[in-house]
């Protein structure tokens, strides 16, 4: 089938239209997607809503390296920022931002608690 981005939001296959939140494109960078998605999740995180990120697709469409960067990249430290992906991103953010609100309500003590899990489900079997 041949899949072709027709908007923002929409994509047609063989003649039929689908319509999402959003559609990145081949085009679309780390960078991109974060600000697309992790910025406001972030935010979201920050003024007490539960989030979540759900990736789907085909095996080998990019799920892990969308979330997460290139292989290994967690362990290696000299990982090219541009190649970072969502998970390490939005982490980077969310501490950063619970600091800068610290530090401007200094006056006040805020806590924050958070909290995150991670599941991988493929083949039937479900990975923590």
């Amino acid at each position: 089938p041949i899949v072709q981005k027709i908007s923002g939001d929409s994509l047609s296959i063989n003649g039929r239209t689908f319509t999402f939140d959003s559609v990145a494109d081949v085009e679309a960078t780390q960078l991109d997607i974060f600000e697309h998605v992790g910025v406001p999740l972030v935010e979201n995180c920050l003024a007490g809503f539960n989030s979540s990120v759900f990736a789907y697709g085909q095996t080998g469409s990019g799920k892990t390296y969308t979330m997460w960067g290139p292989a290994n990249s967690l362990a290696e430290e000299n990982v090219a920022k541009e190649q970072q992906g969502l998970t390490p991103r939005v982490f980077e953010r969310l501490f950063a931002r619970i600091k800068e609100e610290q530090t401007k309500h200094s006056d006040q003590q805020l806590n924050y608690q958070c909290n995150c899990s991670f599941l991988e489900v493929g083949c039937l079997s479900i990975s923590f």
